[in-house]
């Protein structure tokens, strides 16, 4: 039953309406990351709770769904997809979302419950994000990657990446953390978030078996559905209450709304300036105030804590 609804049909209806998650998970030990950088959040089913207002129907999405959500526990979740992932020739399933941001992509969140402990741990205290050359090939129309770790060794270094000190070494640590962690091929496909701007949400399966080939248009079809009816299953949910009395959601003026959109969209405080017809001074006042609000030390924090909060500060149209 679980394995006939995994089919390439179900995955491109699935596609068509893919949102993101808003878990509230507990940050991860990641010492090896900076403090002017983003720190990403691990989370696993624990830290959810499924609503009483949640809709347990699964209508128009595949039976996986029903599956997950009808099992009696966490167990009984991760034994349904560790199968499933098993009979397809997959051993891992990551889940995380991701900022595009001064053209270079940070991590936001991730999910732990399928995903292989050691290269989650491996790529994030070694930012190994920073020189994933996996991430600039997915296709923006959300269609996956195919990759092996054959594939990853011989590619280019991008321009952005061949800059930075040491990017070889970096790209060999990338590819010997693969290889330590057990992982030699897998495919990754990435979802526009529809709330937040410049966010995605990124699914990647990860196998042992070595090579491409054996990742036929079958596999990817089914292999789509299934990281899909994860992706479904965790927008059923929600972050688990905070002690914090839910964190009082962060009051800003209108004014304060329309920088951070624009700076969502990656915009420096002088393009923001000129769009908005004010002052570079008026502009620095406000991101000042913003960043003590959000109580954010630079850009890249107040973005995190912007896309990681519980507001919704909507898109700007295009001019």
């Amino acid at each position: 039953m679980i394995l006939g609804t995994l089919v390439q049909p179900a995955a491109a209806a699935l596609l068509s309406d893919a949102r993101d998650p808003d878990p509230a998970p507990p940050p991860g030990d990641l010492a090896e990351l900076p403090l002017d950088g983003p720190f990403p959040q691990l989370y696993s089913e624990e830290q959810l709770y499924l609503p009483q207002s949640a809709d347990l129907r699964a209508d128009g999405v595949p039976g996986i769904v029903g599956d997950l959500l009808n099992a009696s526990g966490t167990k009984e979740c991760r034994d349904l997809v560790q199968a499933m992932l098993n009979a397809l020739g997959f051993d891992w399933l990551g889940y995380g979302t991701i900022t595009f941001l001064r053209g270079r992509w940070w991590p936001l969140s991730f999910f732990t419950a399928h995903a292989n402990p050691e290269w989650t741990q491996r790529y994030f205290s070694h930012r190994l994000y920073e020189i994933d050359l996996r991430q600039p090939g997915v296709p923006a129309s959300s269609l996956p990657l195919v990759w092996d770790i054959e594939q990853i060794e011989a590619s280019p270094l991008s321009a952005a990446t061949s800059v930075t000190e040491d990017a070889e070494g970096r790209r060999q640590r990338f590819v010997d953390d693969l290889r330590a962690s057990g992982i030699r091929s897998g495919l990754m496909f990435r979802l526009a978030s529809s709330t937040q701007v410049n966010q995605y949400t990124v699914i990647s399966l990860q196998s042992s078996e070595p090579g491409r080939r054996w990742i036929t248009d079958e596999v990817v079809g089914q292999a789509l559905t299934l990281g899909l009816s994860v992706h479904e299953y965790l927008l059923r949910h929600s972050r688990m209450p905070s002690e914090a009395s839910a964190a009082a959601r962060i009051e800003i003026s209108p004014t304060q709304q329309y920088i951070l959109q624009h700076l969502l969209q990656g915009r420096s405080d002088k393009e923001i300036a000129n769009r908005l017809d004010m002052s570079a001074h008026t502009v620095d006042y406000h991101m000042r105030q913003l960043r003590r609000r959000f109580a954010a030390r630079n850009r890249v924090q107040l973005v995190n804590a912007v896309q990681q909060g519980d507001s919704d500060f909507g898109v700007l149209n295009e001019s």
